[in-house]
């Protein structure tokens, strides 16, 4: 693995089976000697660019090589085409007096990251599609063809089978650009990756302000390993940042953390959030049942209960043991 690469994987932090298996998959995209696209699916905030930069870094062939991201959710429709394919002179009311390259050109010899490809208009697919199945680009108003050496990672937090059942994505651009594609786990499902985090961003922003890093305490472990992290990493790191400005010391408790996190709601087996205002009862009831509803779905295996509910195993029999669960609950 060459340095680029490594440094590309330090980057990704975390533990989970999951988590490395998706950047195994993109290891080997990135030393391939071929152009083959890679598709990064996952929620907001779960770090796909971090996956887009580590196909770069181990595609790299020289210092030089771009890399150029273009996020398809902040383009307006009527400039997609000029965005990724450039224009002539003249092409079109607006068009730039010298003409404007696009991205596919600026990323030639490198990659180029899509980010949010699923909000890719239909009308702009087939195009796409030909770029990609011949490595030319012909700029708007243009005859003459281009010939690239770029390399696709095209990322998106929809699920594209149904963009294509829905008639909203060419199922033969899913194929062209999913030839391999991994989906990056939610933080939700990867277990004690979220202290690890925690302890990252901590010392990243700890060192850049010259303080010293906070202190958690074990009940603010807890909360953080059982929350739900709808936003994911990104959303963690905003707390941790937060954290640090916002704190009254380095020692950080419940009170510091927001409500939702102090004093999360519990989800049933059935998707219905159960909290302490709900009529089924308090919260501990909720989180109660909720382990009991883990054990019996997983049979009792408790490295599987951990998995199922996000928390690690400590904390898992210091719950049981709160609640008077005996560990062989069927």
């Amino acid at each position: 693995m060459n340095k680029h690469l490594q440094d590309a994987v330090a980057m990704i932090v975390g533990e989970s089976e999951a988590l490395q298996a998706a950047v195994d998959v993109a290891c080997r995209v990135a030393r391939s000697g071929s152009l083959t696209s890679l598709l990064i699916e996952g929620e907001t905030g779960v770090g796909k660019e971090l996956f887009a930069r580590l196909v770069h870094a181990g595609s790299r062939r020289t210092a030089n090589d771009p890399f150029i991201a273009m996020n398809c959710g902040a383009i307006t429709r009527d400039l997609f085409g000029s965005e990724l394919f450039g224009h002539v002179a003249g092409a079109f009311t607006g068009a730039s007096r010298d003409g404007k390259p696009g991205v596919f050109e600026l990323a030639n010899g490198g990659v180029l990251s899509l980010d949010e490809i699923g909000e890719l208009p239909l009308e702009i697919q087939p195009f796409l599609l030909r770029v990609l199945e011949e490595r030319v680009v012909h700029r708007i108003g243009d005859s003459r063809g281009r010939p690239l050496d770029v390399r696709l990672v095209a990322s998106t937090n929809r699920d594209l089978k149904q963009e294509i059942a829905a008639g909203r994505f060419r199922r033969d651009l899913y194929y062209r650009i999913g030839a391999v594609s991994i989906t990056v786990p939610p933080l939700r499902k990867r277990g004690e990756d979220v202290l690890l985090l925690v302890e990252h961003f901590n010392r990243q922003i700890a060192t850049a302000a010259g303080e010293d890093p906070l202190e958690f305490s074990q009940e603010v472990r807890d909360a953080l390993l059982a929350y739900h992290w709808p936003g994911n990493v990104r959303e963690l790191k905003n707390l941790i940042g937060r954290l640090h400005v916002l704190a009254r010391g380095r020692d950080i408790g419940l009170h510091d953390l927001p409500g939702e996190i102090a004093a999360p709601s519990a989800t049933s087996d059935d998707g219905k959030t159960l909290s302490a205002e709900s009529p089924g009862g308090t919260l501990v009831e909720a989180e109660r049942q909720a382990m009991k509803n883990a054990l019996a779905a997983e049979g009792g295996n408790l490295s599987r209960v951990a998995r199922r509910l996000g928390i690690s195993r400590p904390t898992l029999y210091r719950k049981l043991d709160q609640y008077g669960i005996r560990r062989g609950f069927l």
